[in-house]
């Protein structure tokens, strides 16, 4: 069978760290950063979270995207449905959370509520049935439950059942399950069972939420005998839009059933974009359309696709296999298990993941280390290539008469001369550069912010006079973590692009003057190759590093918004503001909601954006290094020690001549190890 995403995946992060060790191998790096990038690469997590309503076909999707067995079994209740977590474990184990003791005696009060109360709110009436039939089946614990209230548990894979099955021992106390199984391919991988939005167990929601906040890939699992009812598009608009995801996929699992029934597949797919495309028109959160319109929705058949995998022996001796195996063959007319994967349409799915995977997680995961080991032995190369100049250079010194030593000395001295008032230029040209980026930056991001608080006045401006605080809350908050995690991190990104690019044009400017100059008064040095190199090295740095960072933050945040997002959400959240209700009156309550916004406005988004002006330094810095010390000054020392000892002219020579043989051997072994690099 061919491999699975996660397996290419996984044999790309090994075939990574291979370089890596190759790289310590030739000298390259040192054991210290060896260290650094492997780290780096086993730690990273690649986040799938699997969304959608009950009986939608979640799980039997991940047997057999994720298991290629039946391992999951499906949930037949609310109440059954936790939040797992699939992983790379040693061994098949799993772990279990419990509620803690507050969050159970929420479900105890829910389950208290009568259901005359709420008749017609479908949400509260679904919340009250779960937590009814949660304490109902908790009964089973009997004085042991409050032991386990708080608690994780450790088990065997062989006991999923009694936390997920729907008359397992502890599923009615069990929030999420972590499970580990022991496939290579699991390594850095997390996948995410959802119990779905709307979920009647608050504390569950809320930790779907969490995990769906970091998640790479969002991907939503339509039923195809219902694709996008009411249900779907509140678990899109409303819950999907809050965590501030840009990556969404859509599957319409199950489309052999309507397929059976006469519909064609386009007609199964076209009405989901048709009500995908009436929903977005509806919907207020244009960024969320915006990511929607790339979203192309793929019928798949996730029963067919387990049936492709699992043994043959196993679906003949299971009764629902065997009739779901001889259904679908007389209805797709086919008669073996290739075909049935291909008629499941599952790789359609598959490779919509791994597009998404390719263009955004390998390439945090993969070129920023693929960069730094390159640039290692790109360094090593230019160095030695510096050596070879220097050397020739050398040689050629030395072969000359007295007389031409001197305008030798005095044209180095005014190469030198030339250079130094061309890198100052260049730091006035890049500072100009960097002046237009800030100025044309922060603009940008405090345009972001005030639209964004023009639309948080208008929600709390149609706050109407009878109604809760709580009521506008979920919207608020919705548009501000749109704005921070979304609007201005792809500003930032935005302006970045643009940085790298216009900082490099009077990079490349200064180069070309660079070398005029040393064909000019070093005829017989190399400088079309030594100037190359400092581009590229330039360039490296450009690419490998972040443009940006926010003031204090940490290393591992994302342009700084880490940082941002806190001082946004935790500084001064919405939440704490839940109760104003019950203090103030209408119009006050209004008023401080505005205040809470106009601080928003005056914190400092564009703060992250004078860190750029060290990008100058960094550059100048790199030209001085390269230009001035390592070629200009060692010539002309050398020049200046050849002038007073003329007398060892002969010795110095063979020396060079030796010097430049090693170096040209190193440069050899240089060239077939780069070969050997690019190679794996």
């Amino acid at each position: 069978m061919a491999q699975n995403l996660f397996e290419q995946l996984q044999e790309k992060k090994t075939r990574l760290i291979a370089q890596t060790r190759k790289a310590k191998e030739f000298g390259w790096i040192d054991e210290q950063r060896e260290l650094e990038i492997v780290d780096k690469i086993n730690k990273d997590v690649l986040t799938i979270g699997v969304i959608g309503q009950m009986k939608c076909g979640k799980s039997t999707f991940l047997n057999s995207f994720v298991f290629e067995d039946d391992v999951l079994p499906a949930a037949t209740t609310p109440m059954t449905a936790a939040l797992s977590v699939i992983t790379y474990g040693k061994e098949k184990s799993i772990t279990a959370e419990f509620y803690s003791k507050d969050e159970w005696e929420e479900q105890k009060v829910q389950a208290s509520r009568s259901l005359d109360s709420v008749a017609g709110n479908t949400l509260e009436e679904s919340k009250i049935k779960a937590a009814k039939e949660l304490v109902d089946r908790a009964s089973k614990l009997g004085t042991t439950l409050e032991s386990y209230l708080g608690k994780t548990q450790s088990d065997t894979f062989e006991d999923l059942i009694e936390y997920v099955g729907a008359d397992g021992k502890f599923v009615s106390i069990t929030k999420a399950v972590t499970i580990y199984y022991p496939k290579e391919y699991l390594k850095g991988v997390e996948i995410v069972d959802t119990p779905g939005f709307n979920d009647p167990i608050v504390s569950r929601e809320e930790r779907t939420k969490a995990f769906l906040k970091k998640a790479d890939v969002v991907l939503l699992m339509l039923y195809a005998g219902r694709p996008f009812d009411a249900t779907d598009r509140d678990i899109l608009f409303k819950n999907v839009g809050q965590c501030g995801t840009g990556r969404v996929l859509i599957g319409i699992n199950k489309y052999d059933i309507p397929f059976e029934n006469g519909e064609t597949e386009n007609e199964i797919k076209n009405y989901v974009k048709e009500q995908l495309e009436k929903a977005c028109k509806e919907c207020n959160d244009n960024l969320l359309v915006d990511v929607l319109k790339f979203a192309e929705p793929i019928p798949l058949s996730a029963e067919m696709a387990l049936l492709s995998e699992l043994p043959m022996s196993k679906v003949n001796s299971n009764d629902a296999y065997s009739f779901a195996w001889k259904r679908n063959c007389e209805t797709f007319e086919i008669s073996g298990q290739p075909q049935m994967r291909e008629k499941s349409h599952i790789d359609d799915l598959i490779n919509a993941v791994k597009k998404v995977v390719e263009t955004e997680k390998e390439e945090i995961l993969f070129r920023k280390p693929i960069n730094s080991i390159l640039a290692a032995g790109n360094k090593m190369l230019a160095d030695i290539e510096k050596g070879i100049n220097e050397n020739k250079i050398l040689i050629n010194t030395y072969s000359q008469p007295d007389d031409e030593l001197e305008e030798r000395q005095s044209n180095i001295t005014k190469a030198n001369r030339r250079l130094q008032k061309k890198i100052e230029s260049l730091g006035d040209d890049i500072e100009e550069v960097l002046k237009d980026i800030v100025r044309k930056g922060r603009n940008q991001l405090e345009d972001s912010v005030e639209s964004s608080c023009r639309k948080m006045d208008s929600i709390i401006d149609d706050l109407g006079r009878f109604s809760s605080v709580d009521s506008i809350l979920p919207a608020l908050e919705r548009e501000t973590q749109t704005l921070v995690t979304r609007t201005l991190k792809r500003d930032t990104e935005t302006i970045i692009l643009q940085a790298k690019t216009k900082i490099k044009q009077p990079i490349t400017e200064f180069l070309n003057e660079t070398e005029d100059v040393l064909m000019r008064f070093i005829p017989d040095f190399d400088s079309r190759d030594f100037i190359k190199s400092i581009e590229k090295e330039i360039n490296f740095d450009l690419d490998d590093n972040d443009m940006f960072s926010y003031p204090n933050s940490s290393d591992d945040s994302d342009y700084g918004f880490g940082d941002l997002l806190y001082n946004f959400l935790n500084g001064a959240t919405w939440g704490l503001l839940g109760g104003l209700g019950n203090a103030f009156s209408h119009g006050e309550v209004q008023n401080k909601l505005h205040k809470h916004v106009n601080e928003m406005r005056n914190i400092d988004v564009t703060g992250c954006l004078e860190t750029i002006y060290d990008k100058k330094d960094q550059v100048i810095e790199k030209v001085k290094s390269r230009i001035i010390e390592e070629l200009i000054n060692p010539l002309q020392e050398k020049i200046d020690e050849i002038v007073k000892n003329k007398d060892q002219k002969e010795q110095k020579l063979n020396e060079a001549k030796l010097q430049l043989e090693k170096l040209l051997k190193k440069k050899t072994l240089i060239d077939e190890q780069l070969q050997e690099m690019t190679s794996l």
